[in-house]
């Protein structure tokens, strides 16, 4: 079942979206409280006994746009903030983007250096290398207040 047809269901279901809270209610008025162990609250919907999960995201994306995207980026960071104001649609490069443990920068041993390196559109850039681990790290913020822009949703 495609996503579009799980939004397209849960509707159905009698799901809805409150776009100010990011909330997402069942049938019965109860908040989706369901948290998967990624972080996502998710909404659980059957057909035909068969059971299908949906991320509220995605279903909050389309109550709002009547569009199914790829990928959704939550822009403060907070998995369950679902808040459409929150959300964004991105590609798959750009939601990696956001990965706080993404460094940038590595030690390089042969050379006793510092260095850095900055991926977009799935090709390395070479930044340089450098003598202390901040330097490196601060020519791989650089680049990426400049090459990891994501355009503002009209």
């Amino acid at each position: 079942m495609t996503r579009e047809e799980k939004c397209k269901l849960a509707i159905e279901r009698g799901y809805t979206y409150n776009p100010e809270t990011g909330e997402v209610y069942n049938r019965y008025g109860k908040v989706s409280k369901s948290i998967h162990k990624t972080g996502y609250i998710y909404i659980g919907i059957t057909l035909n006994k068969k059971a299908y999960s949906l991320k509220s995201h995605h279903f909050a994306w389309y109550c709002v746009y009547k569009e199914c995207v790829e990928e959704i980026d939550h822009i403060n960071g907070i998995r369950n903030d679902n808040r459409i104001f929150n959300l964004r649609p991105v590609t798959h490069q750009q939601n990696n983007w956001n990965r706080v443990n993404a460094k940038g920068y590595t030690w390089n041993k042969t050379v006793n250096k510092w260095h850095s390196q900055i991926t977009l559109n799935y090709k390395k850039i070479y930044l340089g290398c450098f003598d202390t681990k901040q330097e490196a790290r601060n020519a791989y913020l650089q680049a990426k207040e400049k090459h990891h822009v994501i355009q503002k949703h009209e």
